[in-house]
């Protein structure tokens, strides 16, 4: 039956339907093979998208929509620029660091591309950077958004493995740390070949005052991640309520304290948030009729099997299953990937004994790597296009940046308590 559903969603996939329509199609195929009626795939549709949890999902991009037009992304981007543009490679760094804050507000990684990059490309490029290199550090750092809390693709799996995503999004903090660390550090090594002019010492000093001014700008937009994660820490909301929780301090900074976002934007805000969620919304409803579909054909079962006869070594098995999910990364986004092969792999690794929030963040930050690889990374094409750079130029230049995320890949599946530690102290199971 997995044969079938695959065959049938790549083979759309190649004529060029789009992916919930591909899925849409196997599913009806597979309900007439098991000889299911109609009605049962109406049913489970709603069913998949009829969740409070998944409210989460346009409130946080209702956020990162106001974001752009708040004026919050600029702060914050002002703030970065006087903690690391001072170091050889500034405004690489100061982007890095800006996605790990923005990624903290927005949970979205091509939020995050279209905002930074739209305000640090151009100036990137005035500076003497590589246009395919600036679009490569933009689009590889935006891949922090969907690791740092809040995170839209751990809401997505928590929502489809019944995880809890509190404990994600804490599990989140170390990797996504670690991911702006690591871009940093390639991006140190690699920048003198993509720029002209490496003088950034003498023009851009670090300066206490500089970074206090920034920081009193910056403040407010700067409370929100704290105010998401020490409200779930706290008991005072859920992952889903923050997000109504950050809507509103967002909407209130855009508004009332920055005062960039008018009111006349809000319809083409609200616009813009709606038929993002109605295309996931759908997209989730369509995914849970496949896991129940393949659930029902024994397909866990059948890959628990696989995999126990390649080794019974838990790592090995993670490691293979890696590696299955970074080629699925290349051919599918990373939402459809999540639902679709969440629901059938975690149990898997649960007769392994693998931590589920462990296995959960491994997920989304291999199919995270997805977004920034052709031919499907729609990261790669939002960059291409804030860039203006071809894309085969843009992929040459991300390929240091790719390895750089497989080697931190490498080290959280070998090291779980980089992961594991955070969620296990500060919320411990009573």
């Amino acid at each position: 039956m997995l044969f079938i559903f695959l065959v049938i969603l790549f083979s759309g996939i190649a004529l060029g339907i789009p992916i919930v329509f591909c899925m849409a199609i196997a599913n009806v195929v597979m309900l007439f093979i098991m000889d299911f009626p109609m009605v049962s795939y109406i049913q489970k549709l709603f069913t998949g998208m009829d969740s409070f949890t998944l409210l989460a999902v346009p409130f946080y991009m209702f956020v990162g929509e106001v974001m752009n037009r708040g004026g919050i992304a600029k702060r914050l981007l002002v703030f970065s620029d006087s903690l690391v543009g001072h170091i050889k490679g500034g405004l690489g760094h100061v982007n890095i660091l800006s996605s790990l804050f923005f990624g903290g507000i927005s949970g979205s990684a091509i939020a995050d591309t279209a905002a930074i990059g739209g305000l640090l490309i151009p100036p990137m490029k005035e500076e003497g950077y590589e246009p395919a290199y600036s679009a490569a550090v933009t689009a590889s750092s935006s891949v922090i958004g969907i690791i740092i809390p809040p995170s839209i693709p751990f809401i997505l799996y928590g929502v489809t493995t019944s995880t809890s995503i509190s404990k994600m999004f804490i599990g989140g903090i170390i990797p996504g740390t670690l991911t702006a660390f690591i871009l940093m550090f390639v991006t140190f090594l690699t920048v003198g070949k993509h720029k002209k002019d490496l003088n950034e010492g003498k023009k851009n000093k670090f300066s206490f005052k500089k970074v206090f001014v920034a920081f009193k700008s910056a403040w407010t937009a700067l409370l929100v991640p704290f105010i998401i994660v020490g409200g779930i820490l706290a008991g005072v909301f859920t992952a889903t309520e923050a997000g109504v929780v950050a809507s509103v301090v967002a909407l209130f900074l855009g508004l009332f304290v920055f005062k960039e976002l008018k009111v006349k934007e809000l319809p083409q805000v609200l616009f813009n948030t709606a038929k993002t969620t109605a295309s996931v919304l759908f997209l989730c409803g369509t995914a849970s009729v496949t896991a129940y579909l393949l659930t029902l054909a024994h397909v866990p079962q059948e890959l628990t099997s696989f995999f126990s006869s390649l080794s019974d070594n838990p790592l090995v098995i993670v490691f293979f299953a890696n590696i299955l999910l970074l080629l699925v990364g290349f051919v599918m986004d990373i939402t459809p990937a999540i639902l679709i092969l969440s629901p059938v792999l975690l149990p898997v690794m649960q007769k392994y004994g693998i931590d589920p929030v462990y296995w959960g963040v491994i997920t989304c930050i291999n199919l995270g790597i997805g977004l920034i690889t052709p031919p499907v990374g729609t990261v790669l094409y939002v960059a291409s296009g804030v860039a203006k750079v071809k894309m085969e130029e843009l992929v040459y230049a991300l390929i240091p940046f790719f390895l750089g995320m497989l080697v931190l890949l490498v080290i959280l599946i070998l090291f779980p308590p980089l992961i594991t530690f955070l969620p296990n102290l500060l919320m411990p199971v009573k």
